[in-house]
């Protein structure tokens, strides 16, 4: 072999309990290595065969060998007590647990321990031929036990790191099948580690490696130079199902505990247990049905750049995942998109998304809960067949529409028999109150690590306004109105519009306005540093801008109106009457009063630090968890006013002025010729076939 190899300490660790036919043959596979050990350790756990006696007279015919055995005074009960033993003995840099009834190729080690010259890896393997009892191959390789883990994977040699193993193999099953095709780096955290697979009957070494993997690289070689003697009947084929399923889910848990996985790759986990769970009693798969990761589907409306509802979707979506929930999202089909270019818009638009995403909201595969998440898929998934349903509500959605028919349809999705979960108390006190739905709420919180005071940036004489013309309960007109008539009373002031693209603007932008559009969280963050006012008017339910603006230390203005008061601090928010010299009042009373503006920006943002965006996810998830648990959880049932201050009203000057900035200008009657008119008329008849065409092409 080449010499250059030669440089690592490996000490050889022989577990052995009963195996005296296969001693010979195994401590031979090791001396016969063309990669030098350093020494070999045999630990016997009180055999009641004659390995002693074999091994003691090996030891003897080989005097040459730094060799020697233990005999423990008592059976250990455990391999995985004899694996740690080993370790603490070993004084090599390198530990390869040769198990006694295994034989190994003599150019394993030659080939394992390449892996080590990458100085990360912590454990080198490789692929195993298995035998059975008298030594004939019944397999060159173990891959086709990986097949529910991948079918590529180990078809060739890789290094790569822990958590890579983990979401490619480890996190489904485990896919080291047998510890003698391993060599570990020795580590002197792996005695603890080993601690965890004592509590394992079948599935301790599956932890160990899980576990071991946290601190390092793993390196495989594609070579068959293992040979895996597996014996009818021994306790890794002849276990009860039970005990096998039941380790199964419990090490896949602490994995999803412990490790980022995807929702895909939670799904997949289901490959590990599914065909057994079939084969299985009733009793035994209710029992174990409770520690399989529990699925959830998402019915979404079709994502809109800039939507800070879709965005609130997605992330609590995502926090699900980050809980060990296998959550998938469903779409409604837009004829344009396939479910791999709707995750890219979805991660273009409001960053990574952990969950599957599938266009079409006919469901894939059963569910333990189904959200419904706007007012119009709510009958529907009322006649899904699902264990539990729940209505992620972010707005009073009936008041988008005129009061009838529809408006009536919509308030009739909070008589639907689910369980409602909404940001914030007051859509949670309406709609339990007036509906008679059980309600949970989480607060309004802030990403913090992104909304938060900076330095080094200018403050400016300037108001910032969330303008969301496409959406009428933003009241991008009214807004548009008062930040006029603030203009006109402080002529100096700078008024900053973001928030949308949309190329249909119902309301003018005066040119003295800037409109930075859609802008990331970053420049949000940005542009309230250097704001001196922040306007947000929500007129259906608190948005979570006012919050992410006060977590900034901006003060913020927004509407005196019922759906704002449960939530908002009167200490950093001013809430004004729903009319343009009022809006404009507030802003005024800000802009006027360096010490009003110091106030509320300190207390916007010592508010704002008890409500980082983790603890919303975090009283989200703990609604979900006890909805899936069918616990009966807190439920809102009454809830104070929070904002107590009266609201803003319209000063006289600002009423003056708005006399004159928004007089309406009539609109000239023009006489309408008979040619017009057919025009007109056979315009719209072409625009009505031209839908039912539509409607009847595409089925909708």
């Amino acid at each position: 072999m080449n010499r250059e190899y030669v440089t690592k300490k490996v000490s050889v660790v022989v577990p052995n309990y009963n195996y005296g036919p296969y001693l010979g043959e195994r401590l031979n596979s090791i001396i016969n290595q063309t990669y030098p050990i350093y020494e070999l350790i045999i630990l016997d756990d009180l055999s009641t065969d004659n390995s002693v006696s074999i091994i003691n007279t090996y030891l003897d015919e080989h005097p040459n060998l730094n060799a020697r055995l233990i005999i423990n005074k008592k059976n250990s009960g455990s391999p995985f007590k004899q694996w740690r033993k080993g370790f603490e003995e070993a004084k090599g840099d390198f530990i390869w647990i040769a198990e006694a009834d295994d034989v190994s190729s003599p150019y394993f080690l030659e080939n394992v321990m390449r892996g080590f010259n990458n100085p990360d890896v912590v454990i080198s393997y490789c692929d195993s031929n298995r035998i059975d009892e008298n030594g004939n191959i019944t397999a060159t390789s173990c891959k086709d036990w990986m097949l529910a883990a991948s079918d590529t994977h180990w078809n060739k040699d890789y290094t790569i790191t822990g958590e890579e193993e983990i979401k490619s193999g480890l996190s489904i099953m485990n896919t080291i099948p047998n510890v003698s095709a391993v060599v570990f780096k020795q580590n002197p955290k792996i005695p603890t580690l080993l601690e965890e697979s004592l509590k394992y009957q079948i599935s301790g070494d599956w932890i160990f490696y899980a576990k071991l993997l946290q601190t390092g690289k793993i390196a495989y070689c594609s070579k068959s130079l293992n040979y895996f003697r597996k014996h009818t009947g021994s306790l890794s084929t002849d276990v009860k199902k039970f005990t096998e399923v039941n380790e199964v889910l419990e090490i896949q848990k602490i994995i999803r505990d412990e490790w980022p996985l995807n929702s895909y790759e939670i799904h997949r986990q289901s490959f590990r247990y599914g065909g057994l769970l079939d084969q299985m009693s009733e009793k035994d798969v209710k029992l174990l049905r409770q520690k399989t990761a529990k699925s959830i589907a998402w019915i979404i409306p079709s994502p809109i750049k800039g939507s800070g509802g879709i965005r609130t979707i997605i992330e609590n979506a995502n926090s699900l995942v980050k809980k060990g929930y296998q959550v998938d999202i469903y779409i409604e089909e837009d004829f344009e998109n396939t479910s791999a270019s709707m995750t890219n818009k979805i991660e273009r638009y409001y960053g990574k998304c952990l969950c599957q995403v599938f266009m079409g909201i006919a469901l894939r595969q059963p569910y333990d809960l189904i959200f419904a998440t706007y007012s119009l898929q709510a009958d529907y998934i009322n006649h899904l067949e699902a264990p539990r349903k729940a209505y992620f509500i972010q707005d009073f959605e009936p008041w988008f529409e005129p009061r009838g028919g529809l408006y009536l349809q919509m308030e009739n999705t909070y008589r639907n028999n689910f369980e409602g979960i909404s940001i914030g108390r007051w859509l949670t006190h309406k709609i339990n109150s007036e509906f008679g739905m059980n309600m949970h709420y989480f607060n309004f919180c802030a990403n913090t690590s992104i909304y938060r005071p900076l330095k080094d940036v200018e403050k400016e004489n300037a108001v910032c306004f969330i303008f969301q013309p496409e959406k009428p309960r933003r009241c991008a007109g009214i807004g548009i109105s008062a930040l006029k008539i603030v203009q006109k009373m402080r002529p100096d002031t700078k008024i900053y519009l973001y928030g949308s693209e949309s190329k249909i603007n119902p309301v003018p932008i005066p040119k003295n306005m800037k409109n930075l559009k859609i802008i990331s969280p970053k420049e949000c963050n940005e542009l309230y540093n250097k704001c001196t006012v922040g306007l947000c008017l929500s007129s259906s339910n608190p948005s979570r801008i006012p919050f992410e603006m006060m977590a900034a230390g901006l003060p913020v203005v927004d509407l005196y109106l019922e759906n704002n008061l449960y939530d908002m601090p009167d200490s950093s928010i001013s809430l004004a009457e729903p009319t343009p010299e009022a809006i404009a009042t507030a802003i005024i009373k800000i802009l006027d009063d360096r010490t009003k503006q110091r106030r509320m920006s300190l207390a916007g943002a010592k508010f704002m630090a008890d409500y980082p965006i983790d603890k919303g996810f975090d009283e989200f998830g703990k609604i979900v968890d006890d909805i899936m648990a069918d616990k009966n959880s807190d439920k809102l049932t009454k809830s104070p006013k929070f904002y107590q201050t009266p609201p803003i009203k319209a000063s006289q000057e600002a009423i003056d002025i708005a006399l004159t900035t928004t007089t309406p200008t009539p609109v000239p009657i023009a006489p309408t010729n008979s040619f017009v008119k057919l025009l007109v008329k056979s315009k719209r008849n072409i625009t009505t076939k031209y839908k039912d065409l539509v409607k009847r092409i595409f089925n909708i």
